[in-house]
């Protein structure tokens, strides 16, 4: 372990993610930490982590915590983590968090703000129409949502292969699109 280093395209993949994680809202230490688990696809230590990330416990401790906390990482033995190694199921496990701990607060609240903005649409205002769309465009994701949910991991990826690859025959058909 002493002496470990990163190879040069893993250390260049979490770059990458700790500069695309914050874009998603996603705090920038626990990406390349969840990527680094992903990559090596077996229990790591703390010890690991910190040496290959070249970070201190201080720094890894909150970066495990989020992770464990939003479901992305378990605690296999004592200070040692990992991950799910499939990408798909990774990637739902993801959503099914952000959905879970935010579409029902979202929907409360544009509900609450249309109710109360009754009274300004008589002002003339904008923001109850503009409201009004923001909360159909999530009641659809909702519903998108729940039906999406009613399948299998399995089906689910089928569905989304299927899409990706119809998108890339009509790519290569059609041309891309600009």
């Amino acid at each position: 372990m002493s002496g470990e280093t990163l190879s040069p395209s893993t250390a260049r993949l979490l770059d990458f993610l700790a500069e695309l994680g914050p874009r998603w809202g996603l705090p920038s230490v626990p990406c390349r930490v969840h990527g680094l688990l992903y990559i090596e696809a077996e229990p790591i230590s703390e010890a690991r982590l910190c040496a290959l990330l070249e970070i201190d416990v201080a720094t890894l401790s909150p970066a495990l915590a989020w992770l464990s906390d939003y479901r992305l990482i378990d605690e296999v033995s004592p200070r040692t983590w990992q991950t799910e190694s499939d990408p798909w199921t990774l990637m739902l496990k993801a959503l099914e968090e952000r959905r879970r701990r935010e579409l029902g607060p979202a929907l409360e609240l544009l509900q609450a703000c249309e109710s109360e903005a009754v009274a300004e649409r008589m002002n003339g205002s904008r923001a109850p129409a503009q409201i009004a769309k923001l909360l159909a465009l999530v009641e659809d994701l909702a519903a998108i949502d729940m039906q999406a949910s009613r399948l299998s991991p399995d089906s689910l990826r089928q569905v989304i292969r299927f899409g990706g690859r119809a998108a890339r025959f009509l790519d290569r058909r059609l041309g891309k699109g600009t």
